[in-house]
Order: structure tokens, then sequence, then C-alpha cells
């Protein structure tokens, strides 16, 4: 699996980079919605920490609150992982490594969910099993509407949301993200995965079950390049 932070040193010394300034610190996302008021950036679960550098930026997904201003060296020596991510989107945009790396706007995720609905749709029909890992309420709203309850599974690692009734699904434990990669024709996961942890176990479970995964979102883009992902982010900036 990829070690962010080894491959952070590495692009910045390959393009002399090191002694380049960044800034790192949480943004507040403009999202609007009429019919959606539980996004996790919303309820103040969620933050993203934006790094700005040399004009580009890239966003990496936390629940830790912190902020630095100072040379790329000293991310890469002493930041925490999402920090590392957030910085290396950032600096992998800049190069033009990779694309939308800024989270979108407004009522930006629905339209993004509709356009993925349509996506699958076009590749799979309506006859399809669908799991969702990470608790996105546009995503699996569109998911349940287009291909009907029955057909999507959904798991979070928030003690709120699982267990609950969402969207018209019961979101289960991430604990059982074996389960619902299992139990499904396709799956579509968070790119906060990158961020947390559980990206080489859900990868390993995919691999085990030889099923399809879309990646969703900016924090993966540095992951999705690297690892050579599929990634779906219609609207990222």
């Amino acid at each position: 699996m990829i070690d962010f932070k080894s491959e952070l040193e590495k692009i910045a010394t390959e393009n002399n980079l090191l002694d380049e300034t960044i800034e790192i610190k949480p943004v507040n996302v403009n999202l609007e919605s009429k019919t959606i008021d539980d996004y996790p950036l919303m309820q103040g679960k969620e933050f993203l920490l934006r790094a700005f550098f040399k004009g580009d930026v890239g966003d990496a997904f936390t629940n830790n609150l912190v902020e630095f201003n100072g040379k790329l060296s000293e991310v890469i020596a002493s930041g925490t992982d999402q920090m590392i991510i957030a910085a290396l989107n950032s600096v992998m945009k800049h190069l033009k490594m990779v694309e939308k790396s800024e989270h979108c706007v407004k009522g930006e995720p629905e339209v993004c969910a509709k356009e993925l609905s349509e996506f699958l749709m076009e590749e799979y029909g309506k006859e399809i099993k669908i799991g969702v890992i990470g608790y996105h309420p546009a995503i699996i709203r569109q998911m349940v509407t287009t291909f009907g309850k029955d057909n999507v599974i959904a798991t979070d690692m928030d003690l709120d949301t699982i267990g609950r009734i969402r969207q018209g699904i019961v979101i289960m434990h991430g604990s059982m993200n074996e389960h619902l990669i299992e139990h499904s024709d396709i799956v579509l996961s968070t790119g906060s995965t990158a961020a947390n942890g559980s990206l080489e176990e859900i990868l390993s479970y995919t691999k085990k079950y030889d099923k399809r995964i879309i990646f969703y979102g900016t924090t993966v883009a540095c992951a999705a390049e690297m690892l050579d992902l599929e990634r779906f982010c219609a609207l990222g900036k």
C-alpha cells in the first residue's frame, strides 16, 4: 500500500519543491440542499483540510482540526496522515499529475450523484446491487431512488448513523464492509478511506470477491492515480 509521506517526499525532491511554502487549514464547504441536511461536513462530524500550494489546492477529509503554514519539508517531517494527503493532492495538482482535487460546492453533490447513477445505469441496467462504503447522503439517496432500496446497502463508522434508517435504508457498521462487498455487484466507496486507514482492507476484500469498486470524491485523488483506482468525481474543481 502507498506510503503517502514517502511519495510526497519523493515527488517534492524530484521537483525541487521541499523549500516551497504550503498552507494547510480547515475550510468551510458551501453545501446547499433543500432536501438533505445531514452531510457530515454540515454537521461538524467531519472537516475538510485544504492545502494551498503555489496557486493550487488539495483536500483531505479529517476529524482532526489542524493548521500549518511553512515549508513542504516540514509537513513531510511532522504532518498528520490527513495533512500529508492534502499536501500530496495539492502538489500533484500543481504538477498536473491529478485533476479535481478540490471539493464541489452548493448543490453539486446531488448533481454528481445523479450523474453517477446514470453512469451505472448505462453500464449495468437497473437490476444491480450496489454497496456504498461511507455515509454520503446524496449518493445513497440517488442510488435508492434509481435502483430501489432493496438493491442498496451501506456502511459507516459514525455511531449516530449506524443502525439508523438514512435515505430509506439502514446504515450498517463499517465492520460489515466485507459483507457489503461480498453481497454487492459493484461497490462505491468514499475517498476518505485513503485518509482513515481503511483503504488497504477494502481493496483486499474487493480483490478477494473480484468486485469492481469506484471511489468518489477528492481525498482519494493522489491514491487513485498511484494505485490506478477507478474514481468518479464529476464536479470536483
